[in-house]
C-alpha cells in the first residue's frame, strides 16, 4: 500500500500547485502581507526541485523517508557551497480534521460506540494546525543540527487543508501526516560585479580594474598593442612595434633622454651631450696654431690627448675632424689651411694609437663662421676644429 500511496504523492508533488490554498506561515509575523511572506516566489527560478513526501511518525520524520531526507540534505549542502541564491520550503500537512461534534469519537465503553469510534476523527482544526507546525519545526531543528543554514528555510503549516491520500482507511490517514519539501533555486540576475559594462555571465575577466575600458569579453584592453594592459600602461600611446618596459613605456637603452625608437645613435656613451636625434653634438677643440700654419702649438696638445683617450674608451665611435678658419685672406687659401689643420689633428690622434680608419679629416675654410669676423674675438672663435662622432 505504501508503494501505491507513494506514487500518488509523487504525482501530486510534480503536478500539483503548492500555493493554491490559504495557509499560515509558522515563523512569520501574521500581520505581514502574503507577498511579504512569499517574497521569494515573486522572482524567476533557474530550477525547482520537489521531493517525495517525508512521512511523519510520532511527530518526527519516519525511517521509511530516510533516503529522501538524505537526498534533501545532500542537495542543500551542495547549494550552500555554491554562490546560488535558494530557498527551501518545509510545508507541514496532517490528516483532514473535523470540528463536527457528531463525527468526533465519544467517550463511551459500549460496544456500539467503540465500533463507531473506529470511523470517527479525534483531530480538530486547532490540533491539526498545531501538529503540522510541530512537524516542520522538528524538521527544521534536525536540518540545522546537520549544518543547514536557517536563513534558507521557509516554514509553513497547513494542517489538513491539503490531503494527498484517501482517508477511507487508516494507512491513508496516517500518510497524510507528512512534510513536503521543495528547493527553489533563483535565476542569477544579470550583474556586473567589476562594473566594466559586461555582465558576469559572459565576463571572461570578472575582476577587471574599474575605470578602464574593456573588450566585449570584459577583459582589459591593450590599446597600443605593446603587451602591457591599459590599466598598467603609463605610456598608453606608444607607437606599434616599439619595445617597452614593464610600465608600457618605450625604452631608452643608452639613458641619454632620447627614446630608442627616436634615437639615431642608440648607444651613445653616458655623459655626452646629444642632439634631438640622440647623437653626440659636435665637439669643438680650441686648438692654437702658428699663423698660416697647420702645426699644433704645444699648449693645445692636452686637448688632443684628452680626445684621444675618449676615442680609446669608446671604440664604437669614429670621428670626422672638420677644420674652420676666419675670413682673413683668400677663400681658397683658407680652405686649404682648414683641411691641413684637420689633417694635423688626425695625425696627432694616430700618433696616440687611434686607428686611422676611424678618422676622417675635412675642411670648410671660412664657409661656416660661428661668430662675427669683423672683431678680433669673433675671428678667434671662428678659427676652430670641430669633431663629429659617428658609428
Amino acid at each position: 500500500m505504501r508503494k501505491l500511496t507513494l506514487s500518488l504523492a509523487l504525482a501530486a508533488a510534480l503536478f500539483g500547485s503548492t500555493y493554491e490554498y490559504s495557509y499560515s506561515v509558522a515563523v512569520q509575523d501574521q500581520n505581514t502581507t502574503a507577498q511579504e511572506r512569499d517574497f521569494f516566489m515573486y522572482g524567476d527560478f533557474e530550477e525547482i526541485l520537489r521531493f517525495a513526501p517525508l512521512y511523519v511518525e510520532d511527530g518526527a520524520i519516519g525511517e521509511d523517508s530516510q533516503e529522501t531526507y538524505d537526498a534533501i540534505v545532500k542537495k542543500i549542502k551542495e547549494l550552500q557551497e555554491s554562490t546560488k541564491t535558494f530557498y527551501v520550503t518545509l510545508i507541514g500537512h496532517t490528516d483532514a480534521p473535523t470540528d463536527d461534534a457528531d463525527e468526533k469519537s465519544v467517550d463511551s465503553s459500549t460496544y456500539a460506540n467503540a465500533i463507531q469510534n473506529l470511523f470517527r476523527y479525534e483531530l480538530d482544526t486547532n490540533t491539526s494546525a498545531d501538529a503540522s507546525r510541530e512537524y516542520v519545526e522538528n524538521l527544521k531543528k534536525r536540518l540545522t543540527d546537520e549544518g543547514i543554514e536557517e536563513k534558507n528555510l521557509v516554514l509553513e503549516h497547513r494542517g489538513g487543508l491539503e490531503t494527498m491520500f484517501t482517508q477511507t482507511y487508516d494507512e491513508g490517514r496516517e500518510e497524510n501526516n507528512r512534510v513536503m519539501v521543495a528547493i527553489y533555486i533563483a535565476k542569477a540576475e544579470d550583474i556586473d560585479s567589476d562594473r566594466d559594462g559586461v555582465f558576469d555571465s559572459v565576463d571572461k575577466c570578472p575582476a577587471s580594474p574599474r575605470g578602464f575600458a574593456v573588450d566585449k569579453n570584459g577583459c582589459s584592453l591593450d590599446s597600443d598593442g605593446d603587451g602591457v594592459l591599459d590599466y598598467k600602461d603609463k605610456c598608453p600611446d606608444t607607437p606599434k612595434g616599439v619595445a617597452v618596459d614593464t610600465s608600457g613605456c618605450p625604452l631608452d637603452t643608452d639613458g641619454d633622454g632620447v627614446l630608442d625608437y627616436k634615437d639615431a645613435c642608440p648607444n651613445t656613451p653616458a655623459g655626452l651631450k646629444i642632439d634631438a636625434s640622440g647623437c653626440p653634438i659636435f665637439k669643438s677643440l680650441s686648438l692654437k696654431y702658428k699663423t698660416n700654419s697647420a702645426e699644433i702649438l704645444a699648449e693645445s696638445m692636452p686637448q688632443v690627448l684628452e680626445f684621444a683617450a675618449f676615442m680609446k674608451l669608446y671604440t664604437a665611435y669614429n670621428a670626422k675632424i672638420i677644420g674652420h678658419t676666419d675670413s682673413v685672406g683668400k677663400e681658397d687659401a683658407n680652405m686649404k689651411l682648414s683641411i691641413a689643420r684637420a689633417e694635423s689633428v688626425k695625425a696627432a690622434l694616430v700618433a696616440e694609437e687611434i686607428a686611422a680608419e676611424r678618422l676622417v679629416a675635412s675642411g670648410r675654410g671660412e664657409l661656416e663662421p660661428i661668430a662675427d669676423n669683423r672683431s678680433a674675438d669673433g675671428r678667434q672663435e671662428n678659427r676652430r676644429i670641430e669633431v663629429k662622432l659617428f658609428e
